[in-house]
């Protein structure tokens, strides 16, 4: 008895490739009537098209699946972006009250931490004199000039307004804050070149040192802003560390 062996292959593909591969095993009996070689033929073309509509669900199920991936993707993308807006400040990108508040939470109660705070000075007579949209661009180029004087690892953020902080965790000594405030001041007070105009700022900076005492997040902004009090009041340095003489 002779026997016709006819062997389909039916690929299965994706986007991404090659899937896998699976055959049909015929076979014909060429001794067959002529009946049983047409049902066969039939069977063939039955098989074939099973085949192709296997095929057509497998890529459709799988692109399906992609589909839901991508989504899922966009929505976490969607929802970590909506975080990051909570935490910066929408006008100048720097870290915001909020992420200012948890980074000072965060300090560790041993070592030596300083919270440094800012504010400019003249900055209400150039938004009287030039409008918001040059203040607004001055701001932007102040918050760079802070970022970049900072320490990596420290947390530069603005509070709003002309208000902005500093945090300087794990310092060696009690000077290298004063070295950050130095470097901040100077920083802020070049010029500022905006809509073909040459504005000029400064700064006061209030310095309030951890030491060794275990103060909490409102007790060190507090003395921080007492400090900023005094330095905006006095001439010379530009910058106050705090001391038991300021209180009262």
């Amino acid at each position: 008895m002779l026997l016709n062996r006819s062997v389909w292959f039916v690929v299965l593909l994706a986007m991404a490739g090659l899937y896998g591969i699976f055959a049909i095993d015929l076979f014909r009996d060429e001794t067959s009537s002529v009946t049983d070689r047409k049902l066969r033929v039939e069977l063939d073309e039955f098989l074939l098209l099973a085949s192709a509509l296997i095929l057509l669900l497998f890529s459709f199920g799988l692109n399906q699946h992609r589909a839901r991936g991508r989504e899922r993707e966009r929505r976490i993308a969607a929802e970590r972006s909506v975080r990051d807006l909570g935490y910066h400040d929408a006008l100048t990108g720097m870290p915001n009250r909020r992420a200012f508040d948890e980074a000072l939470g965060k300090l560790t109660p041993s070592g030596l931490h300083a919270v440094l705070m800012l504010d400019l000075n003249g900055f209400k007579a150039i938004n009287d004199t030039h409008g918001h949209g040059a203040g607004d661009a001055l701001l932007r180029v102040v918050a760079d000039r802070i970022t970049g004087a900072v320490r990596e690892g420290d947390t530069a953020a603005r509070l709003g307004g002309d208000e902005f902080a500093v945090i300087t965790p794990g310092l060696a000594n009690p000077e290298i804050a004063k070295v950050i405030a130095g470097r901040l001041a100077e920083s802020i007070a070049r010029p500022v070149f905006v809509e073909g105009r040459t504005l000029h700022v400064g700064t006061g900076i209030g310095i309030a040192l951890s030491r060794a005492e275990k103060l909490g997040p409102e007790e060190l902004t507090r003395r921080a802003d007492l400090a900023l009090y005094a330095a905006k009041r006095s001439e010379g340095v530009p910058w106050r560390v705090y001391g038991p003489e300021l209180e009262g």
